[in-house]
């Protein structure tokens, strides 16, 4: 009678028991690494080093940042970048501006190769606009003579474009038209005739 009535009490708590939720897993995201569709400049320019982009703390991590509404930031809970988007960022710069044969060559910083210029990055805006619908990238290029610790040139490049729905994913078709469009600038701006030697 003991073994029954414990078996019964056994029974009883299993079937108060939640089940288990399952748990959607990640969707991870990265930046479309297209080549460079510009007609390629000719080489002008001594080697260039690519800087790891300067970026608020909110973007170290793997988190695709959005802005609900002024003022107020959250990240997607299912949706994460395949890597800390600085280094997406890096990879995609070297990439864009080795494919513009401007420069007789193009390196991360993490290289301890001498060269005569420096391109330094400041992501200032990297966020998918809820309350707007849309992306915005704000992103500040700096050129620099590195022997003489010298900027050459820098400029603002600004760019915002319509999101089809509000998630993660169409929020990154957006941000790869973005940068798209921020190709083909970086490549007229590093084209423009100027002081690199």
């Amino acid at each position: 009678m003991k073994q029954l009535s414990l078996l019964l009490l056994l029974l009883l708590s299993t079937a108060c028991t939640p089940p288990v939720q399952q748990v959607k897993p990640y969707t991870y995201y990265t930046l479309d690494l297209q080549r460079f569709t510009n007609k390629a400049g000719t080489t002008a320019y001594d080697y260039v080093k690519i800087d790891l982009p300067h970026i608020s703390s909110k973007h170290l991590s793997e988190n695709i940042i959005y802005t609900s509404k002024p003022f107020e930031q959250n990240s997607y809970l299912q949706s994460k970048w395949k890597e800390p988007l600085t280094i997406m960022l890096q990879k995609w710069l070297v990439q864009s501006i080795d494919d513009m044969k401007l420069f007789k060559g193009v390196i991360r910083a993490a290289s301890r190769a001498k060269v005569a210029l420096i391109l330094e990055s400041d992501i200032v805006r990297f966020e998918h606009v809820l309350y707007r619908n849309e992306v915005d990238i704000t992103i500040r290029v700096i050129l620099i003579d590195y022997k003489l610790r010298n900027i050459i040139k820098q400029k603002r490049f600004n760019y915002k474009v319509k999101v089809a729905q509000a998630s993660a994913k169409s929020a990154v078709e957006s941000f790869n038209q973005a940068l798209e469009q921020f190709n083909v600038e970086l490549y007229k701006w590093l084209n423009e005739k100027n002081p690199i030697t």
